[in-house]
């Protein structure tokens, strides 16, 4: 005869369901935390200091979460009904993060400008950075100390009932993380906010539903109920805000300077395109101003490319690094001695966008024949080929830019 179950703890016929909740709560949690530090990024600076101040506020959140669930779990007489509802407000908690990162944060009337102190703009971060993610946090938090008490049973290894959660968990993790990042380039962070909230309902209703199920009407009620609320909730979410890509952490100090009507989310970074009052376009990456057709801007884009083929006796292959908005490599291409051009961009959707609204400026070189495209980190690409050229030029990100600094280096 099987071991008696305690009184008071519920006992379901199978763990099956709280396996897959567990996985993916833990996809739509590292999913969230990828959207979340690209979307900050954006806001605070794309810096190491502020992926660290967003891991640690999102570590803050689980841990809290952990502490308050396993309190609940140990109270609580059904255990999978509350990491259903854990699960169900996981759809408002997204929503409301993206809320805040969206349409919220970036119109805060803060000029980060105006303090030369990092400790105050370090706490002015940290301060938005836990408003926005700490609810979603706590929740994630609380769903394995809960997961843990709906599949416990008295006959139950407790060992392997631990590490078959915590391996569901890592699993979803992964499989968030990867995915997170190619369907934001594939759909946007909009429609991917709304994903995940679909997920977290699937999941709450793998939970409630069950739990329900001694009363057939309550269980069908519930059903639609989910639905239907997981459905408005995600219709809510929403899109990102041109003006955040364009211009970052200056975003409040620059609404109505700029029409920004082009805004882009690739694999690497979120591109954006603005129209000035005077006719300037502006090309956007990382949240600030890359390019422009400016004449102070142009000069100094295109003696970067006629400089790099003057000084050489003979420029016949010529590696340009950094896209951008493509007049440096235009300045290039349009010598005649020049060959072939090897231009090496990290981001494909840079190519895509200076080709369409910078052509005029950049000689059309992305159609150029003598051009070849290499959609790659420049380090990688320079350490790894065999080519060799007569001249190599670049005008990459600032070194404090995430992700730039690489290039800032002898090799």
């Amino acid at each position: 005869a099987a071991p008696s179950v305690p009184q008071g703890i519920e006992r379901a016929p199978g763990t099956g369901a709280v396996y897959m909740t567990i996985a993916l709560s833990g996809m739509t949690a590292l999913a969230a935390e990828v959207i979340w530090t690209r979307i900050l990024s954006l806001l605070f600076g794309g810096s190491t200091y502020t992926f660290s101040l967003i891991l640690a506020a999102f570590l803050a959140g689980l841990g809290i979460g952990s502490g308050a669930g396993s309190a609940l779990a140990r109270t609580v007489s059904r255990p999978r009904a509350a990491l259903g509802w854990c699960q169900l407000l996981l759809c408002a908690a997204i929503a409301w993060t993206a809320y805040m990162l969206t349409t919220s944060l970036p119109y805060w009337p803060i000029d980060p400008s105006i303090s030369r102190d990092p400790w105050l703009n370090f706490q002015l971060d940290l301060a938005r950075c836990l408003w926005a993610v700490l609810p979603g946090a706590i929740l994630w938090g609380a769903s394995f100390p809960l997961a843990l008490a709906a599949a416990a049973s008295s006959d139950l290894d407790p060992a392997r009932l631990v590490g078959g959660l915590y391996a569901a968990n890592t699993v979803g993790a992964i499989v968030g993380s990867l995915g997170a990042t190619l369907a934001v380039a594939w759909f946007g962070s909009q429609h991917t906010h709304q994903m995940l909230i679909g997920l977290c309902g699937v999941s709450a209703l793998l939970m409630l539903v069950p739990a329900a199920a001694s009363n057939r009407r309550f269980a069908v009620m519930l059903l639609l109920v989910g639905t239907v609320c997981t459905a408005l909730v995600s219709w809510a979410v929403p899109r990102i805000p041109g003006i955040l890509v364009a211009y970052g952490r200056f975003a409040a100090t620059r609404v109505g300077q700029a029409d920004v009507f082009y805004v882009g989310e690739g694999l690497n970074s979120s591109v954006a395109v603005s129209r000035l009052a005077n006719g300037v376009l502006n090309y956007h990456n990382a949240g600030k101003v890359q390019a422009s057709s400016e004449p102070q801007d142009m000069r100094l884009q295109r003696m970067l490319g006629h400089l790099t083929t003057l000084v050489p006796e003979h420029p016949r292959s010529v590696l340009v690094i950094g896209c951008g908005a493509g007049v440096t490599a235009g300045a290039v291409s349009i010598d005649p001695e020049v060959e072939r051009l090897t231009l090496a961009e990290i981001e494909p959707l840079v190519v895509q966008t200076v080709s369409t609204y910078f052509s005029q400026h950049n000689f059309d070189v992305i159609r150029n024949p003598k051009v070849q495209m290499v959609v790659d980190d420049a380090r990688h690409y320079i350490l790894t080929t065999k080519e060799k050229y007569d001249a190599v030029t670049s005008d990459p990100l600032d070194p404090w830019v995430k992700g730039a600094a690489m290039l800032y280096t002898k090799e």
